[in-house]
């Protein structure tokens, strides 16, 4: 193993002490095995590649095959003192251009990675030996004042910046915002700290082998000694191991989609009522549902729930139409199989119809669609389209189809409405969240507050709009993220958390049509590519840093994006039939925030019985469809499949629950009959 090995080793420990930083939410031991384990090992081979950069350019200004210690430390101070020059004069500022921020981070690059290499040197006697206990002890170092520089003690996750207020979890006395509060335990930490020291230096001896396997590769191939081709034998293991990882993601992708796509054993029966898709009178057959479209259709309420819960007597059966992904080869036959079933069901005879942008997963937001149905008393329709069966964090490459979708549906809606008397047209809303957000938000990309106008929608909500949304980039502009914004463009509202909408005063929130609603902890409108290679807004200096960002956390590269990613996979646990915010979750804002930005008014004790059957329908649901899946397990497993039913059963209401207590849950949840 080479000597560029041991600068390999120091950044990797720089690496893992930054790991240990917070971010947006909390996390457990297994999340921080794989920050510190993936982040040290992308470290390695970075710092080890620029290791080998910098000998190679020493080796040619001192025209010799083994550069000396004094001229590897004098390209290392020159590299560093570039770094820094170069770093002071592009310091970060908010809404800075991209070129700014990659030649900053290229200075910063430079500063660290000379650092490593120059300390490498000075502790390394014999250039091509590996790290001996010297370099094992300045990378322990490193790690540790890498560590201390976070100042840990000081250090909060957003989702700990609200104190303690309703909805909070309290946790070792910090209170945390989110739906489920983790932490990592001293002594799974500490056995973190030994795996990923192993891990690493494992790495090491396996990354030095294939570079030297790869430089000798070359210098068959291209002639000169193997010594010549070190950094291209870097270079090639760095996008080996690179397309290793890729093709990990790629294999979880697909187990993934074959979960996704799937209708549960609960679900297997298509619903009867002809005003939802799947019905015999819709003539689609049920199995080319995927599993979250079966859920939503399945899930539909009927008049007399919403009778029960609004104290009417006139409710009518609303109507739910689905466009599956299975249901059509194509965009546009899907887009026209979703129409066709609009006209089949006279949903625009409707006095109200929205559209509902679903997430990668094709899920419909239940609680905001039943508010709306129990708003209208059942005298309205609701739609959705489906672009993807994966979870939105592995739906990306789907965002441009999704959107060509959703506009086809919007022109197709369009039309029919300009066909018909304006005073016989439905009320147009649209809701979207997550990547549907994004999704049906890009519609009006280029079109600011213009587009809104030209579809005749009457409002709009869109909550955790992922941040690669181009529609909200425009519409943000060069506002600070310092300051809570006014209302506009228009009558759009972009808050930075929901106390910036909470605290809007009456007059101006009546002004609001257009709602784009994020928790400040809600890491979807964060995360994006970026994060690898630029410190973004919402961790610029502390003074400007708003309610729900971490507190004394520093951006770096790719940490920051793995944390930021990582948060995104524990943004939404909810627990069945509790309703919380933080994170991606909203369910406890949804209801009024329907209630008014689509100016339907209701009164304080009605809003009560909404969101009381929500609850009762959201934990029921949950539990039928466990329990009918248990059911379905080979024999063998029933029974454990079952305890395990009724233990989560206990865990979400609080005592302990046995098989009589939950079918009484399941059958006075499914459709509640409030007193």
């Amino acid at each position: 193993m080479d000597r560029s090995a041991s600068a390999g080793i120091i950044g990797a420990a720089f690496a893992i002490g930054r790991s240990f930083q917070p971010n947006l939410l909390t996390r457990g031991s297994t999340d921080q095995a794989i920050i510190t384990g993936t982040s040290s090992g992308i470290a390695y081979q970075i710092f080890s590649a620029a290791d080998s950069l910098l000998a190679a350019t020493a080796s040619r200004l001192g025209r010799t095959d083994e550069p000396s210690a004094t001229s590897r430390l004098v390209v290392a101070g020159a590299s560093a003192a570039a770094g820094l020059g170069t770093a002071y004069a592009l310091k970060w500022r908010e809404h800075e251009p991209d070129i700014r921020a990659i030649g900053r981070l290229v200075a910063h690059g430079m500063v660290v990675t000379a650092g490593a290499s120059a300390l490498a040197t000075a502790t390394n006697r014999n250039f091509n030996a590996g790290p001996g206990r010297k370099q094992i002890l300045a990378a322990v170092v490193v790690g540790a004042a890498a560590w201390a520089s976070t100042q840990p003690w000081k250090s909060l996750p957003g989702s700990a910046t609200y104190g303690n207020v309703e909805g909070a979890t309290e946790v070792g006395g910090k209170y945390f915002f989110e739906d489920q509060a983790r932490e990592v335990t001293p002594v799974k930490a500490a056995g973190i700290g030994v795996g990923v020291a192993a891990a690493t230096l494992g790495l090491s001896y396996a990354e030095s082998a294939l570079t030297n396997a790869l430089a000798h590769g070359a210098s068959i191939v291209l002639g000169g000694q193997s010594q010549d081709h070190r950094a291209l034998g870097r270079m090639t293991s760095l996008g080996i191991f690179a397309g290793a990882g890729w093709f990990a993601v790629s294999q979880v992708d697909t187990l993934l989609s074959k979960g996704g796509g799937g209708i549960e054993p609960g679900l297997m029966t298509p619903p009867s009522t002809p005003e939802v898709t799947g019905s015999p009178a819709s003539g689609l057959p049920w199995n080319k549902q995927t599993r979250e479209g079966a859920r939503w259709l399945s899930m539909a309420l009927r008049p007399e729930t919403i009778n029960s819960v609004m104290q009417i007597d006139n409710a009518i059966q609303p109507i739910r139409v689905y466009g599956s992904l299975e249901i059509a080869s194509s965009d546009e036959q899907r887009a026209q199989v979703l129409l066709d079933e609009i006209d089949r069901t006279d949903a625009l005879n409707r006095k109200a119809f929205a559209l509902f942008s679903p997430t990668g997963s094709g899920y419909v937001n239940y609680v905001a669609n039943e508010t709306f149905e129990y708003l209208m008393g059942g005298d309205c329709a609701s739609a959705a389209i489906q672009y993807s069966v994966l979870p939105s964090a592995l739906s990306l490459t789907r965002v441009d189809e999704g959107t060509e979708q959703t506009r086809m549906v919007v022109q197709g809606i369009v039309e029919r409405l300009l066909a018909m008397p304006e005073t016989k047209r439905p009320r147009f809303y649209l809701f979207g969240e997550s990547l549907g957000s994004q999704v049906s938000e890009e519609m009006f990309t280029g079109l600011g507050n213009m587009g809104l106008q030209g579809t005749g929608l009457e409002a709009a909500l869109w909550i955790g709009t992922p941040s690669a949304t181009k529609w909200r980039k425009q519409l943000w502009g060069t506002r600070t993220i310092a300051q809570a914004p006014e209302v506009g463009p228009g009558n759009i509202y972009l808050p930075r958390n929901l106390k910036d909408w909470n605290e809007l005063p009456a007059a101006e929130q009546e002004k609001i049509r257009f709602l784009l609603l994020m928790n400040g902890d809600d890491p979807i409108p964060k995360f994006g590519s970026q994060l690898l290679w630029r410190k973004p807004d919402w961790l610029g200096p502390q003074r400007i840093r708003p309610l729900g960002t971490p507190i004394g956390t520093m951006w770096v590269p790719f940490t920051t994006f793995l944390m930021t990613f990582l948060d995104m996979m524990n943004a939404l646990v909810p627990t069945p039939g509790t309703f919380a915010e933080g994170g991606h979750d909203y369910r406890m804002v949804l209801p009024s925030a329907i209630s008014k930005t689509w100016r339907l008014p209701v009164d304080d004790a009605r809003m009560e019985r909404i969101n009381k059957a929500l609850r009762q329908r959201e934990l029921a649901w949950e539990l039928y469809r466990d329990w009918t899946a248990a059911e379905a397990k080979p024999g063998q497993d029933i029974d454990k499949a079952k305890e395990k039913v009724l233990a989560n059963a206990s865990k979400y209401v609080g005592h302990t629950v046995d098989e009589a207590e939950l079918h009484s849950i399941v059958n006075a949840g499914l459709h509640p009959v409030l007193d």
